[in-house]
């Protein structure tokens, strides 16, 4: 008798607890963090170097990556190429320019050399 007595006194106790749900704000503050934080991670990963040929004529440069890569390109006059490389070594006819993150690197009179930030 006094095991269901314990029994009845805790159910009790039980019911009258108030359940605590889980209030819409911290919900909405959760589903924005996920949606979030990988737009963060690709944001800060996505700086690339950017070329800028400002020659009247094309241009060809070589670029060395860090990982061992290397390539060719030609630059037409004027124009701007993006996401170049996010750590390279740049190698105009002449010059040469180490280049990262979100550095700008200027072709002018077949010589290269660093912009500035963008």
């Amino acid at each position: 008798m006094g095991f269901i007595a314990l029994q009845t006194i805790a159910s009790k106790l039980l019911e009258s607890r108030p359940v605590r749900a889980r209030p819409a704000y911290w919900t909405a503050v959760l589903r924005m963090a996920v949606l979030i934080f990988p737009v963060a991670a690709v944001s800060t990963a996505a700086q690339a170097v950017e070329l800028r040929n400002r020659d009247r004529v094309e241009r060809e440069v070589t670029i060395n990556h860090s990982d061992g890569r290397r390539e060719t390109i030609k630059v037409a006059a004027g124009r701007t190429v993006a996401d170049v490389c996010s750590d390279c070594v740049i190698l105009g006819a002449t010059t040469s320019v180490e280049a990262k993150g979100d550095a700008t690197v200027k072709i002018e009179r077949g010589e290269v050399s660093i912009d500035g930030k963008r």
